[in-house]
């Protein structure tokens, strides 16, 4: 779980470094030595180590071209106006042994400094102080490309050190511990067909960050949220198909949380098939470490569509207070779906003879009928997650709320020919529930636009 760094002084003056040097000019002040610096990695094979390239067979890790590290350093005992950034770099040929090339730091020998080291580099970190003026950096998030399935958590698996009073002249050696933990959660498919992974989403209780920016004090390894996330997405890019009863591994970085005995948390997974979201109760503690793996299954099932037939209604004293419906465009096939910010989508559906709909998708919402409060005559329309309501007045907007009001109630006719007007009864005189066919949505419109129908479930 930790990894050694071995900063090296040479002892070289300005001129023999032409890696590391500004200039040619030779020191002839021993004062104004400067005195160059490598840095050695070196790593031991434990599976929560990830920086940088993980084998998920066997746990082992190695450096990589061109992976950076951020260093700071202070004179001891003084306390910097401004921290100066440092970049150490290592190269192809490098990589291999951990050897880092250096950038130019003037040295005295006859001083003693404090060395602060973090991996992976990130310009927005100004000190390694932890405090509200030291930047910040960020876990979560992320994206993972299954060509290199590993590759992203380089820039998430936050580690520090720190090493003080190190005498210009002696070698200081610094180790670092990883700060964040890693979570390895393996996708079972237990569909019947072949599924692609698009993302997963981790969310926490409210009390529970697993995810933000944080200002980093590098020698304890606290962190300080600045931006908070209660919940954290891994994108999925070129993912495979998983077969049935096949799996697929992915890997997300997190800040250490505590998941405490009763505490519940939501596990998201969208693929090309459908969505998969479930929840899941802690029956103990568990603590998420720093510098730990950690590993769970998640079984992929998707709800299916319904079995239900819903028939065209044509008479109004068919809509009773409990039915369940489908509001839908004949012409376009399509029907009222999933709530967008402003207005419903437009979800694609089979209309059998023009009057009838089975077995419709889970893209289709099923809207359940109620009674007014101001007028009994009014109904009212539940998608689950709230009534359907005119939200404007100079905006076509068709959104849900948590309680009945006059917008959210609804006026409706039907035609012998099943035409709906179906028209909020409240101030927002943009109140006409229609379908727009240019936009391929649903919403309230003063005017125009195309009608719709209502199919009630046999």
């Amino acid at each position: 779980m930790k990894k050694s760094f071995i900063v090296m002084g040479l002892m070289l003056a300005a001129s023999a470094l032409t890696n590391c040097s500004k200039d040619d000019t030779a020191a002839t002040d021993a004062s104004d030595l400067r005195q160059g610096f490598t840095l050695r990695a070196e790593y031991t094979p434990i599976a929560s180590d990830t920086r940088t390239t993980l084998d998920p067979a066997t746990g082992k890790v190695a450096w990589d071209a061109e992976d950076e590290l951020l260093v700071f350093c202070r004179e001891t005992g003084t306390e910097p106006a401004s921290w100066e950034q440092y970049k150490f770099t290592t190269t192809e040929e490098a990589a291999a042994q951990g050897i880092f090339t250096c950038p130019d730091i003037a040295i005295d020998p006859a001083k003693s400094y404090d060395w602060y080291i973090m991996s992976p580099y990130s310009s927005y970190v100004k000190n390694p102080l932890g405090e509200s003026n030291s930047g910040t950096f960020q876990i979560g998030n992320q994206t993972q490309d299954n060509a290199a399935p590993t590759a992203h958590l380089t820039n998430a698996d936050l580690m520090t050190g720190v090493i003080t009073g190190v005498a210009g002249d002696r070698q200081p050696v610094v180790t670092l511990a990883h700060r964040a933990t890693l979570m390895k959660f393996t996708i079972v498919n237990k569909e019947t067909e072949a599924i692609t992974p698009a993302t997963v989403e981790f969310e926490a209780p409210s009390n529970v960050l697993v995810g933000g920016r944080f200002a980093v004090d590098f020698a304890t390894g606290v962190l300080t949220a600045d931006t908070k996330w209660t919940s954290t997405k891994l994108t999925i890019e070129n993912a495979p198909a998983i077969e049935p009863n096949g799996t697929y591994d992915i890997y997300m970085m997190m800040p250490p949380f505590t998941l405490a005995s009763g505490d519940k948390f939501n596990i998201t997974v969208t693929t090309d098939k459908g969505i998969s979201e479930q929840s899941r109760t802690m029956i103990q503690e568990v603590k998420f470490e720093a510098g730990k793996m950690n590993t769970a299954t998640i079984d992929v099932t998707l709800p299916k569509p319904e079995e239900a037939s819903y028939t065209l209604l044509t008479d109004i004293s068919e809509l009773t207070v409990g039915s369940k419906i489908i509001i839908a465009n004949l012409e376009a096939g399509k029907a009222l779906g999933a709530q967008r910010s402003n207005n419903r989508e437009g979800a694609a559906v089979t209309i059998s003879g023009g009057n009838l709909i089975e077995n419709p998708a889970a893209t289709v919402s099923v809207l359940t009928v109620g009674q007014g409060t101001t007028n009994t005559g009014y109904f009212t329309l539940n998608d689950g997650d709230g009534y359907l309501y005119a939200a404007g007045s100079s905006k076509n907007y068709l959104k849900i709320e948590n309680k009945v009001t006059v917008n959210s109630e609804w006026e409706i006719t039907i035609a012998a020919d099943g035409i709906a007007t179906i028209k909020a009864t409240g101030s927002n005189n943009r109140n006409w529930m229609r379908f727009n066919s240019d936009s391929d949505l649903f919403s309230c419109y003063r005017s125009g636009q195309k009608d719709v129908y209502i199919f009630k479930k046999n």
